[in-house]
């Protein structure tokens, strides 16, 4: 059991801790507004590296943490989109940290997906013993940035789907296009799901925890996922941090849809988009 173990996780790394603990929070509320044990479970495992805070079932989400959930619900509809439209195709998660989406999905859609975790070494080592892999997922430990997960991912069936949740956005923007070029050249036709932070969102997010004990920073912003076309991708639905689909938002109790509509409604969550594209061939 991992609960009391010292990690040694680097500042990028870390990041990783805090939209696992917004997950575990909404997951031991009365009425989760995306039921995700696992996270929860993990978290009880890691014990007091997870961070501060209340993490009882009366914790107060923080504004932050439920765009973080509502986010990732968003995600959750796309990848589920594809699950049940290629059952036989192949998920990869870029940066994925402790993710538990394949946990909460592959079972759910029952698909016989091949499903790729990308991930630094240190944060590969800790998924292994919290997450460990099970038939149809494999870990590829290494940056995002080099090629090795590309030669994993391509010897595997398309269609491919690729998932960034708050990745890219922290990589500088020399290195996201290198990201999507590459990938147009090895899997042109892919579809790639990432998140956009403006300026404003940016700068805020930099006063906040984790990033500014950490001293890390937004190298690169997008005000509209629109500008990026010319990097190869043909924008096929955005959405900001709490647009939810429909059948999202009819699945959601009466509270957890009054609490989606006031971040909805947050003028410091504007400007952060999520964005579903398809990767032109180079």
């Amino acid at each position: 059991m991992a609960h009391g173990r010292s990690w040694d996780l680097g500042a990028l790394e870390q990041t990783l801790l805090a939209p696992l603990q917004a997950r575990a929070h909404d997951a031991r509320r009365r009425r989760p507004l995306v039921p995700d044990p696992a996270a929860a479970g993990v978290v009880d495992l890691i014990g007091p590296e997870i961070g501060t805070g209340a993490t009882g079932p009366a914790a107060a989400p923080r504004l932050d943490d439920l765009a973080t959930v509502l986010r990732g619900a968003i995600f959750d509809h796309w990848v589920r989109e594809f699950l049940t439209a290629h059952p036989s195709g192949t998920v990869v998660e870029l940066g994925a940290g402790l993710s538990t989406r394949a946990e909460r999905l592959m079972t759910d859609v029952r698909a016989d997906t091949n499903w790729v975790d990308v991930d630094l070494p240190e944060v590969t080592a800790l998924r292994r013993e919290l997450l460990p892999e099970t038939a149809g997922r494999r870990f590829v430990a290494g940056s995002v940035l080099d090629e090795d997960w590309l030669d994993v991912v391509r010897e595997l069936p398309g269609p491919y789907l690729l998932v960034s949740e708050s990745v890219l956005t922290l990589l500088p923007e020399q290195g996201v296009q290198r990201v999507v070029f590459t990938i147009g050249s090895v899997l042109p036709g892919a579809t790639l799901l990432m998140d956009t932070v403006a300026r404003s969102v940016a700068d805020r997010l930099q006063r906040c925890e984790p990033l500014c004990s950490r001293g890390l920073m937004f190298d690169w912003t997008c005000e509209d996922p629109q500008e990026l076309e010319p990097w190869g991708l043909q924008l096929k639905e955005s959405r900001g941090s709490a647009e939810l689909p429909e059948d999202v938002h009819r699945g959601l109790s009466l509270p957890a849809r009054a609490l989606a509509a006031a971040v909805r409604a947050a003028p410091q969550l504007r400007g952060h988009r999520l964005a579903r594209y398809e990767v032109r061939a180079v």
